[in-house]
């Protein structure tokens, strides 16, 4: 942990430099009559405007007024205005040292200024530990602290004491959060964490490190590796411990670490540091891989839809080039039969000279078939694409709890009837099957021979999943990206600024 927070000299110095605009001088530095009856009791205007100088700056930034201090032109104006003295009576303040020093202990006796004291300090670190636990930023925790001494009139010494103090406060509440994780993990739990940094992968790779690793490419086997990954996170059985929102953030600041760290870097750590980095980045692992294998599921249904269209295509440029060779033969036909009719020959056979009458058949009927109106069938080319959905969807589907809305319970049936079905085509589907949630695309193939296609009627719920995950009518809890929209949009705790509390409560609508 370092002894201070990484600042630069500037961000230092602005910590505890006096106000410089008008807005902020006359915001700190307004007199009341209390402080101008103390102020009166000065004798002349020099020692009247130091009094009052040394007791702004002990207001605001809280700190001493330094000897030789150059002070901003409209500080010095506003005050001496207050006072109805002439500015420039501070040359001769600045003269007496001994005035300088009986005022402060003056200032501090009327206006109950404290010196920071070893009582004070231990008081103050006890606070800033409590103020850790939700703070991770240094800098977030570094201005509570210096705005707790001002309202409590805590003379800050220097930037340098209180840049040691806000450290070394997040490095307690950092130690006691990763002991409170540690103690809260089982021993066998433990053991199974510390495997994931011991354990190879491939011979070389560590498991952390493939937990980590994202997915090469869209493919079928891509998915079932992440839910390989899932199935390894979950079965450590450690990131199920309950953490407060509060402390949510220094979670998310040790899930960060973990993602980055090598296991032998984390070999390195203390136990309590190690045992409670590695369930913060598990969590995380979770949520992420979790969002990786919705989002591979979605690319599959997208590449079978590319696939199809694919496919359509090759076969509407086949037909097209096999069309006109059709229609040269149709019209040689239409030729003879017309000759033979003129001068009485036989029809049959002329035209069986031209083309067999199956081969005359079946042109009539591709023609006709393509000259049909309508869009080309994309849905119809899809049926290849089963054999990918049959490998995945099962596993995929009962990997996750999946929730949505009013409007997806046909489909959350289905999902349920998938699962339930395993892909064993021995098992025969229900008689009350759901087809509330199959898109009117899929009508004329969903039904073949008066029954229902079994290969369709899984084909249409998987594409309706990927459907309802992207457009948030489905979701997964323990998802990031697909988790329900209130969720997603209504901010963490403690995040939310302060005029959100006369926003109205989100309620998850249920249409």
């Amino acid at each position: 942990m370092p002894a201070r927070i990484a600042m630069t000299d500037r961000q230092r110095q602005e910590h505890l430099a006096l106000p410089s605009t008008e807005e902020e001088v006359v915001t700190h530095y307004s007199l009341d009559d209390a402080d101008l009856t103390a102020i009166t009791k000065s004798r002349t205007p020099a020692t009247r405007l130091g009094y009052a100088l040394q007791l702004c700056c002990l207001r605001f930034p809280c700190r001493y007024l330094r000897r030789g201090e150059m002070l901003p032109a409209v500080m010095l104006d506003y005050i001496a205005e207050q006072l109805d003295i002439d500015a420039d009576v501070i040359a001769e303040f600045a003269r007496r040292g001994p005035t300088r020093y009986e005022q402060l202990a003056a200032i501090k006796r009327n206006h109950g200024f404290r010196d920071l004291s070893h009582p004070m300090r231990a008081e103050l670190a006890a606070w800033l530990e409590e103020e850790a636990i939700s703070i991770v930023d240094g800098q977030s925790l570094l201005m509570r602290l210096i705005g707790k001494m001002r309202s409590e009139r805590i003379v800050i010494p220097g930037i340098s004491v209180v840049e040691r103090m806000a450290p070394s406060a997040l490095h307690r509440a950092d130690k006691a959060f990763a002991e409170r994780i540690y103690n809260q993990v089982a021993s066998s739990a433990r053991q199974r964490l510390e495997t994931i940094l011991s354990d190879k992968v491939h011979d070389q790779q560590s498991r952390l490190s493939w937990l980590r690793a994202p997915p090469n490419r869209v493919s079928a086997r891509s998915l079932l590796e992440l839910l390989d990954k899932i199935d390894t996170i979950r079965s450590i059985g450690a990131i199920s411990a309950p953490i407060p929102e509060i402390s949510h953030p220094r979670m998310r600041q040790l899930a960060r670490e973990g993602v980055r760290l090598t296991a032998q870097a984390m070999q390195q750590m203390s136990p309590a540091r190690r045992i409670a980095t590695l369930v913060a980045t598990l969590r995380e692992l979770e949520a992420t891989t979790t969002d990786a294998a919705l989002t591979m599921f979605g690319s599959l249904v997208g590449r079978a839809n590319l696939r199809a269209r694919k496919r359509l295509e090759e076969t509407i440029l086949a037909t097209a080039d096999q069309g006109r060779e059709r229609l040269a033969r149709i019209a040689t036909v239409l030729e003879v039969m017309t000759q033979a009719l003129r001068k009485g020959g036989d029809v049959a056979a002329a035209v069986t000279a031209v083309a067999s009458l199956d081969v005359i058949e079946a042109d009539a009927h591709v023609i006709r078939r393509t000259t049909k109106p309508g869009k080309p069938d994309v849905v119809g080319e899809l049926g290849p694409e089963y054999r990918i959905f049959k490998q995945v969807g099962t596993r995929f589907l009962a990997s996750f709890v999946f929730e949505g809305r009013r409007a997806t319970r046909d489909l959350q049936t289905a999902l349920g009837i998938l699962i339930q079905l395993g892909g064993n085509w021995r098992k025969p589907l229900p008689v009350d099957i759901p087809l509330g949630h199959i898109e009117r695309r899929w009508q004329r193939h969903l039904f073949a021979d008066g029954k229902i296609d079994r290969t369709y009627w899984e084909l249409a719920t998987y594409f309706a999943v990927a459907s309802a995950l992207a457009s948030g009518d489905l979701w997964v809890p323990t998802s990031r990206m697909h988790r329900a929209l209130e969720d997603l949009i209504t901010p963490a705790p403690g995040s939310a600024p302060a005029h959100s509390a006369a926003l109205p409560e989100l309620r998850k609508p249920d249409f």
